[in-house]
């Protein structure tokens, strides 16, 4: 057992490449929840916004892996939320003195479409906090993220809803099918035109960034030798959200959000991270070497040279 999900994985993978980082919630009394803060504490991420309910569990889930129909590596996950400590959070936990001052302070908040699943308090929250922007001066972030079995009534509505109101959307083509019913990115833009940026990611092919007047920019996947699957999408967040945060381009955002997900690809883990030569090899090389590199859980290509293997990050 160790800690993970999608939102501890992205602040753990954040403050990992560099960007500081505070997590924002609630955990249980429990040993489950001890760990979680010890585990984003080790890499980095402020905790000084996570409330402690000592009468509640910390909300956990399962992995089951498996292969599909056609040999791919394919992990189930099954969650135990309803009623955690988590679930518990409302509007109000906004107005915390150390959550509103992280909230105050931040240049990019992120949220997903897990949170407002987990109870009708939690999706009142989340809507405070994408449509409202109270006290929040800064970007935010919106990753769809959707778990059929965390809506068991299967209705999208709210998470389109909230995804209108983000600055910057990530959604899957897969997921983008699902909610929207199209998963072309000039598809997503049409039914999201609010946002300013809204990035389809087409699992192993590319991932487009459209802007409001339909620019696009596509980099494509890199090649991967897939262990196991969880936790690349948390990953590609961290890469494109660090690089937002360093005020890159689109195109190298990217770029980090393929390198992140390609390494947590190669790992069990999830999430893992590329050694910085390789990192650095990756966010300047050509766009043929780029389409030619390889990330395998032994070893880095990129342009003919090899680099050490991603390192994986259950510990710093």
């Amino acid at each position: 057992m160790h800690a993970g999900g999608a939102e501890a994985n992205v602040a753990a993978g954040v403050a990992a490449l560099g960007t500081p980082t505070a997590f924002l919630g609630r955990i249980g009394g429990d040993a489950e929840g001890r760990r979680i803060v010890e585990h984003l504490r080790a890499y980095g991420v402020h905790t000084d916004g996570v409330e402690v309910d000592e009468t509640a569990f910390t909300g956990r889930y399962a992995k089951t892996e498996g292969v599909d129909a056609t040999g791919e590596p394919v992990t189930t996950s099954t969650y135990r939320r309803a009623g955690s400590a988590a679930a518990a959070m409302s509007p109000e936990f906004l107005a915390r003195p150390s959550v509103a001052a992280a909230l105050t302070s931040a240049r990019i908040v992120h949220t997903s479409g897990i949170t407002p699943a987990l109870s009708a308090s939690c999706a009142a929250l989340t809507r405070t906090l994408l449509r409202d922007r109270d006290g929040v001066p800064g970007t935010v972030t919106f990753d769809v993220n959707w778990r059929e079995q965390l809506w068991p009534d299967g209705d999208p509505s709210l998470v389109i809803e909230l995804a209108r109101c983000a600055d910057v959307v990530l959604v899957g083509s897969d997921e983008a099918e699902r909610v929207l019913g199209i998963g072309s990115p000039a598809g997503v833009r049409a039914l999201l035109p609010e946002p300013r940026t809204v990035v389809v990611k087409d699992g192993a092919v590319r991932a487009v960034a459209v802007d409001r007047a339909g620019t696009q920019i596509a980099v494509p996947a890199l090649s991967v030798e897939v262990v196991e699957p969880v936790g690349a999408g948390d990953s590609f967040a961290a890469g494109f959200l660090h690089g937002l945060a360093r005020d890159e381009d689109l195109r190298t955002c990217l770029r980090r959000g393929h390198a992140g997900a390609a390494a947590t690809l190669t790992v069990r883990a999830d999430f893992a991270t590329l050694p910085p030569d390789a990192m650095a090899a990756l966010l300047t090389c050509t766009d043929a070497d780029w389409s030619a590199a390889h990330v395998g859980p032994d070893a880095v290509r990129v342009g003919g040279e090899e680099f050490a293997p991603p390192r994986e990050s259950r510990t710093p």
